[in-house]
């Protein structure tokens, strides 16, 4: 699974977990003060007081930042249990079959697409086989209960599913908004942010290129910014196809970054130039003329003290030195 942070798109499953760890120490102490006082159902009281106790623990944790995903598991195992429990020992008259009917919603907030439908799946199972065994018959006609039951069950769960789908396609997309520049479809700083994040422990080395296009200012205001940004989207064409590598990155305005992983300072400056005269070598075209261009690049290491900020200082800094010594050249 990977480890890079990127923005959340919803209520993220840490902080759904603590209102529903809230909402269930509430309900389950309230339905334990009245089976144990009013009704004498001290198993079924004792089963509630248990998961009161652990969702106000859960409840304490995650306030605390402590929240951990075994924690929504067990909530929800316990919860479940003891509805089923509640069907089980209760008469169907007092209706504690409708609490089944919201564990759908539960089980695909916390847990998403795919194991969201396992769990439905296996409760409306085992709830309809507890209706079927506990229905009265005098009251309720047993297949037609575990009809209605299970319409209404699978109807809520059709509709969790689709709004699942739903949510996770809407937040790749939001996600490919943050993390991709619009221009050249090349990641951005935020996606740059957090690669280095992800790979900052992961590998034995790492380097940075910064890549800047030389003059690019007088290409604006000679050719138009519309030239400017076709100069920019072939520039990043040139990237791609110069070098294997899937980090490329558009830092803004007209600089760009590589990064590197596992190779030596030899081969990162290799690869700078192989960059530097794939662009050096290659004719951009305006409307009725050929551009000549040329970059600049800077080469950073990362080193065990480096930061994403000191890291890209660093490579900066080299970049500075490359355009100090006359452009279109590699400082490393």
């Amino acid at each position: 699974m990977s480890t890079r942070r990127y923005p959340h798109s919803s209520v993220s499953p840490e902080e759904f977990h603590k209102w529903l760890s809230t909402l269930i120490c509430v309900l389950n102490s309230v339905y334990f003060v009245l089976n144990m006082i009013t009704l004498q159902k001290l198993g079924l009281g004792t089963m509630q007081l248990a998961v009161a106790t652990f969702a106000g623990f859960c409840l304490y944790k995650s306030s605390n930042g402590l929240y951990r995903p075994w924690h929504s598991y067990t909530l929800l195992i316990s919860l479940t249990i003891n509805i089923l429990l509640s069907i089980a020992v209760m008469d169907l008259v007092a209706g504690a079959t409708y609490w089944g009917l919201a564990l759908p919603f539960w089980y695909y907030s916390l847990f998403g697409l795919r194991k969201g439908f396992i769990f439905s799946a296996i409760i409306v199972l085992s709830a309809a086989m507890v209706i079927f065994f506990r229905t009265d018959t005098q009251v309720f006609m047993p297949y037609r209960t575990i009809f209605n039951f299970t319409l209404v069950y699978c109807s809520i769960w059709l509709v969790c599913h689709i709004y699942e789908v739903q949510r996770q396609k809407t937040s790749e997309f939001l996600h490919s908004l943050a993390l991709q520049d619009d221009l050249t479809n090349l990641k951005n700083r935020h996606a740059l942010k957090a690669d280095f994040q992800a790979f900052q422990h992961s590998f034995e080395s790492m380097h940075m290129l910064i890549i800047d296009i030389d003059h690019f200012k007088n290409i604006n205001d000679k050719y138009g910014h519309d030239i400017g940004d076709s100069v920019l989207i072939k520039v990043a064409d040139a990237l791609m196809q110069s070098i294997h590598a899937k980090e490329i990155y558009r830092l803004g305005g007209e600089e760009f970054v590589i990064l590197f992983k596992n190779i030596s300072d030899k081969e990162a400056f290799r690869q700078a130039e192989k960059v530097r005269k794939a662009v050096e070598l290659g004719i951009f075209f305006s409307h009725n003329e050929p551009i000549k261009l040329t970059v600049s690049i800077g080469i950073s290491s990362l080193r065990p003290e480096h930061e994403f900020t000191d890291f890209l200082r660093a490579a900066d800094q080299k970049l500075y030195q490359a355009k100090r010594e006359g452009r279109n050249r590699v400082c490393a």
